[in-house]
């Protein structure tokens, strides 16, 4: 992996973990608007429209009764995931991937060992989607 293409404080930790992150399941975006920006979307009336919306590299995932959007996964882990590092620009890339850090027992151990920030949880990805949601289905 190269350190420019990752979104790192650590860039050195990442060319040694080697995307270990990305081999386990794919992020999700937790900010709807950004997730729909990136990908030049317009706002969807409900889930199943953006899920025809959606670039074939993508799918929505059900998580909680939630659809959130997430990057399709393959046998070696997420989609976007090539040697060199992530194939999708920092701009588009899901906010729960932007918000690990791996831990150096990442390293130590060849396993997954990261600090996940507040703004990349899965529980922050719930209730921004479930409240973009439910707004958006009021609306209709």
């Amino acid at each position: 992996m190269t350190a420019d293409k990752l979104n790192n404080p650590d860039p050195q930790m990442c060319r040694q973990c080697q995307g270990l992150c990305c081999q386990g399941h794919p992020g999700v975006w937790t900010n709807p608007e950004r997730f729909l920006s990136s990908f030049d979307l317009p706002r969807p009336k409900t889930p199943e429209i953006l899920r025809s919306m959606l670039p074939r590299e993508l799918e929505l995932r059900e998580i909680d009764h939630v659809s959130i959007p997430a990057p399709k996964a393959t046998e070696n882990g997420c989609i976007f995931l090539d040697q060199d590092g992530c194939l999708l620009p920092e701009n588009r890339r899901p906010e729960q991937c932007l918000a690990l850090t791996p831990e150096i027992e990442t390293l130590i151990a060849g396993e997954i060992h990261c600090e996940l920030q507040p703004q990349g949880s899965t529980r922050t990805a719930i209730h921004n989607w479930k409240s973009f949601w439910d707004k958006t289905l009021a609306k209709e």
